[in-house]
């Protein structure tokens, strides 16, 4: 599948650089995509508040399981862009797709699931350089 546009944001790379630990070989961006897809096929079927946005509540728990507080009121950040980074992905490499307002993952989304987790970084890599 070829690479479609998806638009990266400078605040992405800004926070990501913040996020980065030296130190460690943990890469929290694959997490936290994969833990999306997850949930989204846990439920069947996630809600959306427009066209490429899921409904915030979606992502206050994201916030809470990685402590990222991307959806805080003190940032107060609709759409952050960490988030709206993995939507686009997603719906790049048709692993979601949209009926009406609700999200479903797809049988392309269930075997980016099934990869390694080089493979699965790699992807996202491929979006961000």
């Amino acid at each position: 599948m070829g690479l479609r546009q998806v638009r990266v944001k400078t605040e992405l790379f800004h926070w990501l650089n913040k996020q980065t630990d030296l130190n460690s070989y943990q890469v929290d961006l694959v997490d936290g995509f994969i833990f999306m897809l997850k949930k989204i096929n846990q439920h069947g079927m996630i809600r959306m508040i427009n066209e490429k946005e899921l409904h915030p509540r979606f992502w206050r728990s994201h916030d809470r399981t990685f402590g990222y507080e991307l959806m805080s009121q003190k940032t107060k950040q609709k759409g952050a862009h960490l988030y709206q980074f993995y939507v686009d992905v997603a719906f790049s490499e048709q692993l979601v797709s949209r009926a009406g307002d609700r999200l479903t993952i797809t049988e392309r989304g269930q075997a980016y699931l099934e990869k390694d987790a080089e493979e699965q970084l790699d992807l996202l890599f491929t979006y961000i350089w």
